[in-house]
This record gives structure tokens, sequence and C-alpha cells, in this order.
């Protein structure tokens, strides 16, 4: 499956340079033009099934990952030009599912990157995640969020 995202990368490599534009824009449409090239070459039904469905559920990790950065920042910026401050910072145990150290990275990564919201540390054990709320109104709901989205996508990627 590597080699078929590599491949891919190359196949949109390669149209960026026939259209001489290198550009995000441009690596997109590569991108899927090589997902269109690949389904009509396919080696192994089986294992061309399995890339597409991961490429689809990677795109949805990124449309989710993209959506929940826009309300945690449109949050922010309501919270900062508020005439008056009322968070309530807390640090939260978020229990994870995830056991590969790759996969809880990439969680990591992105709760970090989502404003609001800092990775303070990964528990020796594995099992806990401990993540810094800028305000945190609902315990179990800011874990729903977190259990139905990003960990979900990153399982559902792992498989």
């Amino acid at each position: 499956m590597v080699t078929r995202f590599f491949l891919n990368v190359i196949l949109a490599l390669a149209w960026c340079l026939l259209h001489d534009e290198i550009s995000l824009r441009q690596f997109v449409i590569g991108f899927l033009v090589g997902l269109l090239a690949m389904l009509f070459f396919p080696r192994s039904f089986h294992q061309e099934r399995r890339y597409f469905r991961k490429a689809a559920l990677s795109v949805r990790l990124v449309l989710f990952f993209v959506k929940e950065l826009l309300i945690a920042n449109w949050t922010v910026v309501r919270q900062v030009l508020a005439l008056k401050l009322a968070i309530r910072p807390g640090i939260v145990a978020y229990p994870l599912s995830l056991q590969n150290d790759v996969l809880i990275t990439l969680l990591a990564n992105m709760i970090t990157l989502t404003p609001g919201t800092l990775s303070v540390e990964v528990a020796p054990d594995r099992q806990f995640l401990f993540i810094h709320f800028l305000d945190v109104d609902d315990v179990e709901e800011e874990i729903r969020i977190i259990k139905d989205g990003f960990e979900r996508y990153l399982l559902l990627i792992a498989k």
C-alpha cells in the first residue's frame, strides 16, 4: 500500500510538472487524477480497493480536522475579543484506544494544532493522553468529540 501511495504522489508531481505549476491546488488535482488512473490499471483488486478506502478515509480525516480547526479558531477569537474573560481551563485525562506510537503522535499533534487545546503528556502505560483545554465546559463532550472524530478516523485508517 505504501508503494501505491508513493506512485500516486509521483503521478501528482508529474501532473504539476506537465502543467508547469507547482502548487497545492495542482498537486491535489494531480493526486485525484492519479487515483483515477490507478483505478483503470489495478494489479490486485483487493489491494487497490483497500488503498482507495484508506485514501478516502484520509481525505475525510483532513476535512474533519479543518472543520474542527475553524470551529476552534472561531471560539478562541470570540473569547479573546470578549469584554470579560470567562474561561475555565483544565487538564483532561483522555482515555486512548490507540496503542501505536505513530497514531498516538498523530492524534496528539492534531489536538495540539487545534487552537485552545494542547497535548501535555501520554501516560507511561499509554492508557491516557493528558490534554489542556483553554475552556472546558463539558469534559464528556470534549472526550466524545475526539473519540468520534480524530481517533475513529485514525483507527479506521490503521486497519
